[in-house]
């Protein structure tokens, strides 16, 4: 997995690390590095939390593949001694495995409760960020629209501070779960609002693409988070932009595979990972993380 060693370093963590250990950790560096504890270097800050979010999505899916090990070989050694497997966990792509959904698992409603007010906290800050058009980057720092980004920033970690918080009421493993799809999605969507434009590769080869794919993204964020904010000709289905972007991020992997160690490309990537999961369990669930 790339840069997971400096994920660890980031972290202070061994290979043996817990999600306890790693959200300690993570928590401890928010709290240092934050823009709101660094008032006179916003900018270094950015970048810090950037590196940090990005660091904790990489550590995550580390464990999630070790998960996937571990369950493997925990359902293989029961199918030899021919038993039936009980094990109820989750599959790698981070969605309910078909026996469970039979059990009828839901979040609790207090978790439930909780994250619909800080995602109404989240939204605030999402709201700015299309309304002012600050997704255009060149754009954010001329005029007002500097003070709305910086508005923006805040709020989203303010909220990302109170999402952290939420670990506190998680009653049973699928609160965890689904808190998790949470914080992945919100996180990686605050990694996203803070790429500058010298971060996106320049190549005439790629740009194209490029700009096709965040496009599409762009639109299925804004059409799930903030509709109200798209303009009328533009109000295509959340899974038909999200679908053009998908298969955009797999011809650009395929045709440079290049980027797939690119710091850039990962933020991307793991945001539209992080999204098309959330709303996949949504859908299985019939729940909303995010107010309709």
């Amino acid at each position: 997995m790339p840069d997971l060693h400096r994920s660890l370093t980031i972290f202070k963590l061994k290979e043996n690390y817990s999600k306890e250990d790693l959200q300690k950790s993570y928590k401890k560096l928010v709290k240092k590095y934050h823009p709101d504890s660094n008032p006179k270097n916003q900018d270094w800050s950015h970048k810090k939390m950037t590196e940090i979010n990005l660091a904790y999505e990489i550590c995550c899916k580390h464990l999630e593949s070790k998960s996937e090990i571990n369950q493997d070989n925990h359902q293989n050694s029961q199918k030899k001694e021919g038993y039936e497997n009980k094990f109820q966990g989750f599959d790698t792509k981070s969605t309910i495995n078909k026996r469970d959904k039979s059990r009828n698992l839901n979040i609790s409603s207090e978790l439930y409760s909780q994250i619909t007010i800080v995602s109404m906290n989240f939204i605030k800050g999402v709201e700015k960020y299309f309304e002012y058009g600050l997704e255009k980057r060149k754009m954010r720092y001329e005029g007002v629209r500097r003070f709305r980004y910086r508005e923006s920033l805040r709020d989203l970690n303010l909220a990302m501070e109170k999402i952290l918080e939420l670990e506190d009421v998680c009653r049973h493993e699928y609160d965890r779960f689904a808190l998790n799809l949470f914080i992945r999605f919100t996180g990686n969507f605050i990694n996203y609002t803070q790429l500058n434009e010298r971060d996106i590769p320049d190549h005439p080869l790629i740009n194209s693409h490029w700009d096709s794919m965040e496009d599409y993204l762009l639109l299925a964020i804004k059409s799930y988070l903030v509709p109200h904010l798209m303009q009328n000709y533009r109000k295509i289905g959340w899974n038909t932009s999200f679908n053009h972007c998908w298969n955009q991020l797999n011809y650009l992997k395929q045709r440079f595979p290049q980027l797939t160690e690119d710091r850039t490309f990962l933020v991307f990537q793991n945001l539209a990972d992080s999204f098309l999961k959330l709303r996949n369990e949504e859908y299985d669930r019939q729940m909303h993380f995010f107010p309709q």
